[in-house]
Protein backbone atom coordinates (compact mmCIF):
# COMPACT_ATOMS: atom_id res chain seq x y z
CA UNK A 1 0.00 0.00 0.00
CA UNK A 2 2.52 2.04 1.20
CA UNK A 3 4.75 1.86 -2.21
CA UNK A 4 1.64 2.52 -4.50
CA UNK A 5 1.12 5.48 -2.81
CA UNK A 6 4.68 6.51 -2.60
CA UNK A 7 5.09 5.83 -6.12
CA UNK A 8 2.11 6.25 -8.19
CA UNK A 9 0.34 8.17 -6.11
CA UNK A 10 2.75 10.67 -6.56
CA UNK A 11 1.36 11.71 -10.37
CA UNK A 12 -1.78 13.77 -8.16
CA UNK A 13 1.16 16.51 -7.57
CA UNK A 14 3.13 16.95 -10.59
CA UNK A 15 0.54 19.21 -12.19
CA UNK A 16 1.02 21.59 -8.80
CA UNK A 17 4.81 21.94 -10.28
CA UNK A 18 4.06 22.75 -13.93
CA UNK A 19 3.59 26.34 -13.70
CA UNK A 20 6.48 27.41 -11.08
CA UNK A 21 8.66 25.40 -13.33
CA UNK A 22 7.59 27.30 -16.61
CA UNK A 23 7.79 30.71 -14.57
CA UNK A 24 11.83 29.71 -13.46
CA UNK A 25 12.75 28.07 -16.72
CA UNK A 26 10.35 30.19 -19.05
CA UNK A 27 8.90 27.02 -21.26
CA UNK A 28 5.52 26.11 -21.94
CA UNK A 29 3.19 23.44 -20.82
CA UNK A 30 3.64 21.30 -23.82
CA UNK A 31 7.00 20.55 -22.95
CA UNK A 32 6.51 20.32 -18.91
CA UNK A 33 4.05 17.86 -20.00
CA UNK A 34 6.66 15.47 -21.25
CA UNK A 35 7.76 14.69 -17.54
CA UNK A 36 4.97 12.24 -16.79
CA UNK A 37 5.79 10.49 -20.36
CA UNK A 38 8.80 9.06 -18.14
CA UNK A 39 6.66 7.66 -15.74
CA UNK A 40 4.73 5.33 -18.82
CA UNK A 41 8.08 5.25 -21.27
CA UNK A 42 10.67 4.54 -18.15
CA UNK A 43 8.35 1.47 -17.44
CA UNK A 44 7.60 0.29 -20.81
CA UNK A 45 10.89 0.00 -21.61
CA UNK A 46 12.60 -1.26 -18.15
CA UNK A 47 9.01 -3.42 -16.83
CA UNK A 48 10.01 -6.79 -18.70
CA UNK A 49 13.55 -7.00 -16.83
CA UNK A 50 11.83 -5.46 -13.82
CA UNK A 51 9.07 -8.10 -14.17
CA UNK A 52 11.58 -11.06 -14.46
CA UNK A 53 13.55 -9.49 -11.73
CA UNK A 54 10.70 -9.83 -9.68
CA UNK A 55 10.21 -13.55 -10.02
CA UNK A 56 14.09 -14.09 -9.24
CA UNK A 57 15.47 -12.26 -6.58
CA UNK A 58 14.82 -10.69 -3.11
CA UNK A 59 11.77 -8.61 -3.49
CA UNK A 60 12.65 -6.18 -0.67
CA UNK A 61 16.33 -5.31 -2.08
CA UNK A 62 14.44 -4.91 -5.36
CA UNK A 63 12.05 -2.38 -3.84
CA UNK A 64 14.12 -0.85 -1.42
CA UNK A 65 16.84 -0.02 -4.10
CA UNK A 66 14.03 1.31 -6.47
CA UNK A 67 12.89 3.44 -3.59
CA UNK A 68 16.31 4.85 -2.87
CA UNK A 69 16.93 5.50 -6.35
CA UNK A 70 13.41 7.33 -6.97
CA UNK A 71 13.40 10.02 -3.83
CA UNK A 72 17.12 10.56 -4.08
CA UNK A 73 16.52 11.42 -8.07
CA UNK A 74 14.17 13.80 -6.81
CA UNK A 75 15.87 15.55 -4.30
CA UNK A 76 19.07 16.19 -6.75
CA UNK A 77 16.07 17.80 -9.36
CA UNK A 78 14.87 19.90 -6.48
CA UNK A 79 18.57 21.60 -6.85
CA UNK A 80 18.96 20.98 -10.75
CA UNK A 81 20.06 24.77 -12.41
CA UNK A 82 18.22 23.41 -15.72
CA UNK A 83 15.67 22.22 -17.18
CA UNK A 84 17.75 19.52 -18.78
CA UNK A 85 19.02 18.23 -15.71
CA UNK A 86 15.55 18.34 -13.84
CA UNK A 87 14.34 16.21 -16.69
CA UNK A 88 16.80 13.53 -16.09
CA UNK A 89 16.41 13.40 -12.36
CA UNK A 90 12.58 12.74 -13.21
CA UNK A 91 13.94 10.22 -15.61
CA UNK A 92 15.75 8.39 -12.88
CA UNK A 93 12.83 8.93 -10.34
CA UNK A 94 10.92 6.91 -13.25
CA UNK A 95 13.70 4.17 -13.26
CA UNK A 96 13.84 4.04 -9.37
CA UNK A 97 9.41 3.84 -9.29
CA UNK A 98 9.58 1.00 -11.36
CA UNK A 99 11.50 -0.99 -9.47
CA UNK A 100 8.78 -1.22 -6.38
CA UNK A 101 5.52 -0.04 -8.36
CA UNK A 102 2.58 -1.88 -9.27
CA UNK A 103 4.72 -4.61 -11.81
CA UNK A 104 6.18 -5.84 -8.54
CA UNK A 105 3.73 -4.85 -5.60
CA UNK A 106 0.80 -6.02 -7.64
CA UNK A 107 2.16 -9.02 -8.44
CA UNK A 108 3.47 -10.03 -4.58
CA UNK A 109 -0.39 -9.66 -4.03
CA UNK A 110 -1.23 -12.21 -6.61
CA UNK A 111 1.63 -14.70 -5.63
CA UNK A 112 1.07 -14.38 -1.86
CA UNK A 113 -2.86 -14.65 -1.65
CA UNK A 114 -4.64 -16.83 -4.29
CA UNK A 115 -7.66 -16.71 -4.55
CA UNK A 116 -7.85 -13.31 -2.86
CA UNK A 117 -6.41 -11.56 -5.56
CA UNK A 118 -9.26 -8.57 -6.00
CA UNK A 119 -9.32 -7.88 -2.49
CA UNK A 120 -5.24 -7.91 -1.86
CA UNK A 121 -5.18 -5.61 -4.99
CA UNK A 122 -7.48 -3.49 -3.97
CA UNK A 123 -6.05 -3.00 -0.40
CA UNK A 124 -2.76 -2.38 -1.55
CA UNK A 125 -3.86 -0.17 -4.39
CA UNK A 126 -5.43 2.15 -1.57
CA UNK A 127 -2.46 3.24 -1.16
CA UNK A 128 -2.80 5.62 -4.00
CA UNK A 129 -6.09 7.04 -3.19
CA UNK A 130 -4.67 7.88 0.73
CA UNK A 131 -2.13 9.89 -1.39
CA UNK A 132 -4.39 11.49 -3.83
CA UNK A 133 -6.29 12.59 -0.69
CA UNK A 134 -3.15 13.63 1.25
CA UNK A 135 -0.53 14.79 -1.15
CA UNK A 136 -2.51 17.26 -3.29
CA UNK A 137 -3.09 19.37 -0.59
CA UNK A 138 0.38 19.26 1.65
CA UNK A 139 1.90 19.91 -1.72
CA UNK A 140 0.44 23.36 -2.36
CA UNK A 141 0.72 23.88 1.46
CA UNK A 142 4.86 23.74 1.07
CA UNK A 143 4.69 25.29 -2.89
CA UNK A 144 3.18 28.47 -1.12
CA UNK A 145 5.33 28.39 2.39
CA UNK A 146 8.71 27.26 0.49
CA UNK A 147 8.42 27.60 -2.99
CA UNK A 148 8.91 24.34 -5.40
CA UNK A 149 12.78 23.51 -4.89
CA UNK A 150 12.79 23.21 -1.25
CA UNK A 151 8.51 21.84 -0.98
CA UNK A 152 9.98 18.67 -3.81
CA UNK A 153 12.80 18.26 -1.04
CA UNK A 154 10.86 17.79 1.88
CA UNK A 155 8.48 15.47 -0.13
CA UNK A 156 11.17 13.42 -1.29
CA UNK A 157 12.97 12.94 1.73
CA UNK A 158 10.38 12.36 4.15
CA UNK A 159 8.67 9.82 1.66
CA UNK A 160 12.29 7.93 1.37
CA UNK A 161 12.78 7.46 5.50
CA UNK A 162 8.67 6.43 5.64
CA UNK A 163 9.08 3.79 2.58
CA UNK A 164 12.44 2.48 3.89
CA UNK A 165 10.37 2.09 7.54
CA UNK A 166 7.53 0.23 6.21
CA UNK A 167 9.40 -2.15 3.72
CA UNK A 168 11.94 -3.03 6.33
CA UNK A 169 9.03 -4.03 8.27
CA UNK A 170 6.13 -5.34 6.21
CA UNK A 171 7.82 -7.39 3.18
CA UNK A 172 9.21 -10.18 2.83
CA UNK A 173 12.94 -11.08 2.01
CA UNK A 174 13.02 -13.97 0.55
CA UNK A 175 12.42 -14.42 -3.31
CA UNK A 176 8.94 -15.52 -4.07
CA UNK A 177 8.50 -16.49 -8.06
CA UNK A 178 7.92 -19.25 -10.43
CA UNK A 179 9.28 -22.70 -10.79
CA UNK A 180 12.15 -22.89 -13.25
CA UNK A 181 9.96 -24.68 -15.35
CA UNK A 182 7.48 -22.04 -15.85
CA UNK A 183 10.27 -19.37 -16.27
CA UNK A 184 11.34 -20.72 -19.06
CA UNK A 185 7.82 -21.68 -20.45
CA UNK A 186 5.98 -18.49 -20.03
CA UNK A 187 8.24 -15.67 -22.10
CA UNK A 188 6.98 -17.82 -25.72
CA UNK A 189 3.63 -18.83 -24.55
CA UNK A 190 1.99 -15.52 -23.27
CA UNK A 191 2.49 -13.79 -26.56
CA UNK A 192 0.58 -16.14 -28.30
CA UNK A 193 -2.92 -15.64 -25.93
CA UNK A 194 -4.97 -12.95 -26.80
CA UNK A 195 -5.79 -11.78 -23.45
CA UNK A 196 -2.43 -10.66 -23.27
CA UNK A 197 -3.24 -7.79 -25.85
CA UNK A 198 -6.55 -7.43 -24.67
CA UNK A 199 -5.69 -6.82 -21.44
CA UNK A 200 -1.95 -4.52 -22.45
CA UNK A 201 -4.16 -2.07 -24.67
CA UNK A 202 -7.04 -1.88 -22.72
CA UNK A 203 -4.62 -1.18 -19.86
CA UNK A 204 -2.37 1.34 -22.00
CA UNK A 205 -5.26 3.39 -23.09
CA UNK A 206 -6.73 3.83 -19.64
CA UNK A 207 -3.72 4.81 -17.57
CA UNK A 208 -2.00 7.17 -20.18
CA UNK A 209 -5.20 8.58 -19.80
CA UNK A 210 -5.35 8.60 -16.03
CA UNK A 211 -1.51 10.03 -16.45
CA UNK A 212 -2.54 12.92 -18.82
CA UNK A 213 -5.47 13.67 -16.26
CA UNK A 214 -3.24 13.73 -13.27
CA UNK A 215 -1.38 16.38 -15.04
CA UNK A 216 -4.21 18.36 -16.80
CA UNK A 217 -6.43 18.59 -13.38
CA UNK A 218 -4.18 21.23 -11.75
CA UNK A 219 -3.73 24.11 -14.50
CA UNK A 220 -7.51 23.28 -15.97
CA UNK A 221 -9.02 24.45 -12.55
CA UNK A 222 -6.75 27.10 -12.51
CA UNK A 223 -8.16 28.02 -16.06
CA UNK A 224 -12.20 27.88 -14.63
CA UNK A 225 -11.10 30.12 -11.94
CA UNK A 226 -10.19 28.09 -9.15
CA UNK A 227 -7.53 28.35 -6.48
CA UNK A 228 -4.71 25.90 -6.10
CA UNK A 229 -5.89 25.73 -2.83
CA UNK A 230 -9.70 24.46 -4.21
CA UNK A 231 -7.75 22.47 -7.07
CA UNK A 232 -6.00 20.14 -4.08
CA UNK A 233 -9.27 19.79 -2.46
CA UNK A 234 -10.75 18.96 -5.90
CA UNK A 235 -8.04 15.84 -6.21
CA UNK A 236 -8.63 14.95 -2.63
CA UNK A 237 -12.01 14.65 -3.36
CA UNK A 238 -11.44 12.41 -5.95
CA UNK A 239 -8.72 10.23 -4.33
CA UNK A 240 -11.50 9.57 -1.64
CA UNK A 241 -13.86 8.38 -4.24
CA UNK A 242 -11.25 6.22 -5.28
CA UNK A 243 -10.52 5.11 -1.92
CA UNK A 244 -14.24 3.92 -2.42
CA UNK A 245 -13.79 2.52 -5.86
CA UNK A 246 -10.97 -0.06 -4.35
CA UNK A 247 -13.20 -0.95 -1.78
CA UNK A 248 -15.95 -1.86 -4.10
CA UNK A 249 -13.65 -4.22 -6.39
CA UNK A 250 -11.97 -5.41 -2.73
CA UNK A 251 -15.85 -6.51 -2.50
CA UNK A 252 -16.96 -7.78 -5.67
CA UNK A 253 -13.79 -8.63 -7.65
CA UNK A 254 -12.95 -12.62 -6.08
CA UNK A 255 -16.83 -12.88 -5.93
CA UNK A 256 -17.16 -12.28 -9.97
CA UNK A 257 -14.05 -13.16 -10.99
CA UNK A 258 -15.45 -14.64 -13.99
CA UNK A 259 -16.88 -11.44 -14.97
CA UNK A 260 -13.52 -10.02 -14.38
CA UNK A 261 -13.68 -8.32 -18.07
CA UNK A 262 -17.12 -6.80 -17.75
CA UNK A 263 -16.14 -5.56 -13.55
CA UNK A 264 -12.92 -3.65 -15.61
CA UNK A 265 -15.70 -2.06 -18.16
CA UNK A 266 -18.04 -0.67 -16.00
CA UNK A 267 -15.81 1.06 -13.73
CA UNK A 268 -14.34 2.51 -17.08
CA UNK A 269 -17.45 3.47 -17.72
CA UNK A 270 -17.53 5.46 -14.62
CA UNK A 271 -14.57 7.35 -15.77
CA UNK A 272 -16.13 8.68 -19.16
CA UNK A 273 -19.44 9.59 -17.33
CA UNK A 274 -17.36 11.87 -14.98
CA UNK A 275 -15.57 13.51 -17.94
CA UNK A 276 -18.57 14.31 -19.75
CA UNK A 277 -20.00 15.60 -16.66
CA UNK A 278 -16.74 17.60 -16.13
CA UNK A 279 -17.08 19.37 -19.10
CA UNK A 280 -20.89 20.36 -18.76
CA UNK A 281 -19.90 21.45 -14.70
CA UNK A 282 -20.43 25.01 -13.83
CA UNK A 283 -19.92 25.52 -10.09
CA UNK A 284 -17.97 23.94 -7.50
CA UNK A 285 -20.78 20.94 -7.12
CA UNK A 286 -20.78 19.98 -10.64
CA UNK A 287 -17.10 20.00 -10.18
CA UNK A 288 -17.14 17.79 -7.00
CA UNK A 289 -19.82 15.59 -8.65
CA UNK A 290 -17.59 15.09 -11.69
CA UNK A 291 -14.53 14.26 -9.70
CA UNK A 292 -16.50 11.45 -7.39
CA UNK A 293 -17.00 9.64 -10.98
CA UNK A 294 -13.86 10.33 -12.03
CA UNK A 295 -12.06 9.35 -8.71
CA UNK A 296 -14.59 6.18 -8.36
CA UNK A 297 -13.79 4.62 -11.72
CA UNK A 298 -10.13 5.15 -11.71
CA UNK A 299 -9.74 4.10 -8.27
CA UNK A 300 -11.50 0.66 -8.85
CA UNK A 301 -8.84 0.60 -12.24
CA UNK A 302 -5.83 1.22 -10.89
CA UNK A 303 -5.55 -2.68 -9.95
CA UNK A 304 -7.06 -4.13 -12.90
CA UNK A 305 -4.30 -4.87 -14.93
CA UNK A 306 -3.08 -7.45 -11.97
CA UNK A 307 -6.25 -8.92 -11.36
CA UNK A 308 -7.29 -9.11 -15.21
CA UNK A 309 -3.97 -11.15 -15.70
CA UNK A 310 -4.61 -13.59 -12.53
CA UNK A 311 -7.67 -14.39 -14.63
CA UNK A 312 -5.87 -15.76 -17.79
CA UNK A 313 -2.33 -15.93 -16.37
CA UNK A 314 -0.61 -18.22 -13.59
CA UNK A 315 -0.09 -16.65 -10.52
CA UNK A 316 3.99 -17.62 -10.36
CA UNK A 317 4.73 -15.84 -13.77
CA UNK A 318 2.54 -12.57 -13.04
CA UNK A 319 5.58 -9.71 -12.43
CA UNK A 320 6.75 -11.30 -16.26
CA UNK A 321 3.25 -10.90 -17.60
CA UNK A 322 2.72 -7.72 -16.34
CA UNK A 323 6.27 -6.42 -17.45
CA UNK A 324 5.92 -7.83 -21.00
CA UNK A 325 3.04 -5.60 -21.47
CA UNK A 326 4.37 -2.21 -20.36
CA UNK A 327 5.85 -1.70 -23.75
CA UNK A 328 2.12 -1.49 -25.31
CA UNK A 329 2.38 1.89 -22.75
CA UNK A 330 4.55 3.35 -25.08
CA UNK A 331 2.98 4.83 -28.20
CA UNK A 332 0.06 6.61 -26.23
CA UNK A 333 3.09 7.92 -23.55
CA UNK A 334 4.82 9.40 -26.44
CA UNK A 335 2.21 11.40 -27.44
CA UNK A 336 -0.32 11.78 -25.06
CA UNK A 337 0.86 14.07 -22.57
CA UNK A 338 3.12 16.62 -24.75
CA UNK A 339 -0.43 16.86 -26.97
CA UNK A 340 -2.52 17.79 -24.15
CA UNK A 341 0.22 20.32 -23.28
CA UNK A 342 0.06 21.76 -27.26
CA UNK A 343 -3.51 21.68 -26.73
CA UNK A 344 -3.79 24.14 -24.06
CA UNK A 345 -1.09 26.62 -25.43
CA UNK A 346 -2.52 26.68 -28.77
CA UNK A 347 -6.24 27.01 -27.36
CA UNK A 348 -5.97 27.43 -23.82
CA UNK A 349 -8.32 25.17 -22.99
CA UNK A 350 -8.12 21.51 -21.50
CA UNK A 351 -11.87 20.59 -22.61
CA UNK A 352 -11.09 19.38 -25.83
CA UNK A 353 -8.34 17.36 -23.95
CA UNK A 354 -11.13 15.78 -21.57
CA UNK A 355 -13.40 14.98 -24.61
CA UNK A 356 -10.46 13.27 -26.49
CA UNK A 357 -9.79 11.02 -23.34
CA UNK A 358 -13.51 10.08 -22.71
CA UNK A 359 -13.43 8.53 -25.78
CA UNK A 360 -10.15 6.59 -25.46
CA UNK A 361 -11.62 5.67 -22.50
CA UNK A 362 -14.94 4.31 -24.30
CA UNK A 363 -12.72 2.27 -26.51
CA UNK A 364 -10.46 0.81 -23.59
CA UNK A 365 -13.98 -0.43 -22.03
CA UNK A 366 -14.56 -2.36 -25.50
CA UNK A 367 -11.48 -3.79 -25.58
CA UNK A 368 -12.17 -5.08 -21.98
CA UNK A 369 -16.10 -6.95 -23.51
CA UNK A 370 -13.72 -8.53 -25.80
CA UNK A 371 -12.08 -10.66 -23.57
CA UNK A 372 -13.37 -14.03 -23.19
CA UNK A 373 -14.94 -15.33 -20.53
CA UNK A 374 -11.94 -16.03 -17.12
CA UNK A 375 -10.57 -18.99 -16.87
CA UNK A 376 -9.37 -19.54 -13.31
Amino acid sequence: MACLGLGAGLVSVYGFFVEPLAREFGVGAALLNIGPVALLLVPGVAAPFIGRLADRVPIRNLVLAGATLAMGALLATSRAPTLALAGLGFVVFALGFCCYGPVVVNGLMVKFYPGREARALAIAAIGISLATAVLPPLTGLLLAAFGWRTALALLAGGLLALLWLVVLWGMPGGIVGAPAQERHRVAAAIYRQRPFWLIGFCVALALNASVVLAVSFPPHFANEGYSVAQAGGFLSFAGIAGFVGKACIAWLGDAGRQRAHWLAAAVLGFQVAGFLALLAATDITGVLVAMALVGFGSGAFLPMQAYLNSRYFDAGVIGEVSGAQMPLFLPFALVAAPLAGYVFDRIGSYDPVIAALAAVLALAALLALLLPPASR
